[in-house]
């Protein structure tokens, strides 16, 4: 029966998802969208703002400019000429699905730019969602298929994006988690077992704070949940059939598996009911790849079989300094041989750019960690800036080469973040001491860098066992069931809900028959294999919803929300039957139980309910 103090519920309440993400958000930098980004989404949410406000955000950024040029223009979109301007992408792409597709791209960008180098998972994380990404918009391309390419492209892009900041918070161990299994619910289970919370609640969090759609969020959901929740034509079903036939295709795309890839597709088309014959399939995965070595190009990745640079991180000179790679956009002059003469003789990787937005993605992909790019005075600002936000915070550096004499001009272009402003004509010598200068503060960047990487380890190393001896204190150490701290805290907070939602809640107690004498006659040790007996027997037949606890000595308690009175007695019947079919030295495994359901009227209180219940326990124990 209750021991004395049954109605006085503990203030320790488990942990809430809420509170791990803020400890997350603390001690690991969550992905995010850029500036451009959530400016764009402010204009949007704000009601108040046209095309011509967002169509001159998106000219401030170059990169983004030419993305949205891009999928506006994707094969199959049905236009009859390509869109050669903002505003016609736009409005081709709708302002919402580019507004989307911009934060998308730009938390992708700035996963990349933050990789951690001991974590090949990351990287490959960041490849699968691009690819996933391409897959999903390849698919809208079908015909009947009721989505959104753009929709489509940003909600793979961001489907993980829970899965990246657990590998910022926690790299060494949920890179083995990754590593171990690639079932969805698997790693959900795991990740609540060691962390208290999974990638898709810190993902919807995100989403949800950036303002993103609910009923994309919803897709993002359907996608990762069961079977029979992605049944059905509804437009939002479909959507997660895509994705979720995106993300299957994604590492094979990545892998560069052609063979493994045609069967995968011709399920996925027929899945969608798309119907398509060999040759069809065949041309549909070059398609695919096609895409998918494009988008690469641009992130800086390197596709399979592309022969790509890879990283310049591991390089060393012969003294054992980490080589570092300048990447150089310059038009033809006749001081541009002897500047890379000068700085390979200095010891640096010289690479080219065609473009500044070339430049731009060789720098942020990580393939270089300095950038000199010439820039004209009547492009000057708006390239300034564009470079001061591929730069900052990254451990990069921007060196402008320009046309402009005005000192003040000068003065405000190393406010927005430029290492050096020099004039077109500068010396070899003078260009490598300021390259010299800039990697200087980059090595000193990382090294302060790793520091704060190691901090973050101990930290969340902290953190675990923070949780892990919480987990202790609200668990009992004998039956691994939660212990009376943590079923007061489950009670407390089921109790309100239930008052709120006007639903039931219901507990069943539980009394070992004469588990007095059975110490007496076996010995403690026999006593705690019966208790253990029994708890194996609650934990099989709880529901994932209900909680299972040990209260002390011989009790237990089951509180089941959602359950009514005659609910709880079909348990009881299991409990028994289940009991029944143990054999123990000590002899049958006998209980009493006691049941009640909260009555809204007569109870005010978890207590109330508790005493409810062990009066109808002390009434069968009598009877006996």
């Amino acid at each position: 029966m209750i021991k004395d103090g049954a109605e006085s519920l503990s203030s320790l309440e488990e942990p809430t998802e809420e509170s791990l993400l803020l400890q997350i958000q603390a001690l690991g930098q969550l992905p995010s969208p850029s500036h451009t980004a959530l400016r764009l989404f402010t204009l949007l949410q704000s009601g108040e703002s046209g095309l011509k406000d967002i169509v001159a955000v998106v000219k401030s950024d170059p990169t983004l400019t030419v993305r949205l040029l891009r999928l506006a223009n994707r094969p199959g979109n049905g236009a009859v000429r390509p869109a050669v301007a903002v505003e016609e992408a736009l409005v081709r792409l709708g302002l919402n699905a580019a507004v989307h597709l911009a934060a998308g791209l730009s938390v992708l960008d700035e996963a990349l730019a933050n990789q951690s180098g001991e974590v090949s998972a990351y990287l490959d994380l960041c490849s699968r969602s691009l690819a996933a990404a391409v897959t999903a918009e390849w698919l809208c391309s079908q015909p009947g298929i009721p989505a959104g390419a753009a929709e489509m492209f940003t909600c793979a892009l961001l489907a993980r994006v829970g899965q990246l900041a657990l590998l910022r918070f926690y790299p060494d161990a949920y890179s083995g988690f990754l590593e171990t299994t690639e079932d969805v619910d698997d790693l959900v289970r795991l990740e609540r077992q060691n962390f208290g919370i999974d990638h898709v609640a810190i993902g919807t969090a995100l989403l949800n704070d950036w303002g993103f759609p609910a009923v994309l969020v919803e897709v993002i959901r359907l996608a990762e949940s069961s079977l029979e929740d992605r049944a059905g034509n509804e437009r939002k079903v479909v959507m997660a059939q895509v994705l979720h036939a995106a993300w299957e295709i994604a590492p094979l795309l990545v892998e560069g598996a052609t063979e493994a890839l045609l069967p995968v597709v011709r399920e996925t088309l027929a899945m969608l009911g798309v119907s398509s014959s060999d040759q069809d399939v065949q041309r549909a995965v070059m398609r695919l790849q096609k895409g998918w070595d494009v988008w690469c190009k641009d992130h800086g990745l390197d596709a399979p079989g592309s022969g790509g640079e890879g990283s310049a991180a591991g390089s060393l000179r012969p003294d054992g300094t980490p080589v570092v790679t300048v990447v150089l956009y310059a038009e033809p002059t006749a001081l541009k041989p002897a500047w890379i003469a000068a700085l390979q003789n200095a010891g640096y990787r010289v690479t080219e750019a065609s473009t500044l937005e070339e430049s731009g993605r060789v720098l942020t992909a990580g393939h270089a960690e300095i950038m000199i790019a010439m820039v004209h005075q009547q492009t000057l600002f708006v390239h300034a800036a564009t470079l001061s936000a591929m730069v900052a915070g990254n451990g990069h550096a921007a060196l402008l080469l320009h046309d402009v004499h005005d000192e003040q001009e000068h003065a405000e272009l190393l406010l927005l973040g430029m290492d050096a402003v020099l004039p077109l004509e500068v010396s070899p010598a003078l260009l490598c001491a300021q390259v010299a200068r800039a990697s200087r503060r980059i090595q000193e960047h990382r090294m302060l860098e790793n520091e704060r990487g190691s901090h973050r380890k101990i930290l969340s190393q902290l953190a675990a066992t923070t949780r892990k001896l919480h987990r202790q204190t609200l668990t009992d150490p004998l039956t691994g069931l939660a212990n009376r701290r943590m079923a007061d805290a489950f009670l407390k907070r089921h109790w309100a809900q239930a008052e709120r939602r006007r639903s039931p809640l219901s507990c069943l107690l539980i009394d070992l028959d004469n588990f007095k004498q059975i110490n007496d006659a076996h010995g403690h040790d026999a006593g705690d294999r019966v208790l253990q007996e029994l708890a194996g027997i609650l934990k099989r037949q709880v529901r994932q919803e209900d909680l299972a606890v040990r209260l002390g000595g011989d009790e237990f308690l089951m509180v089941c929300p959602l359950a009514t009175e005659s609910d709880m007695e079909v348990l009881r019947k299991r409990l028994m039957a289940a009991a029944a079919r143990v054999t123990l030295e000590t002899g049958p495994l006998v209980f009493s139980t006691g049941i009640a359901e909260r009555n809204p009227i007569t109870m005010k209180s978890p207590g109330d309910l508790l005493r409810a219940a062990d009066q109808k326990l002390i009434r069968v124990k009598r009877g006996r």
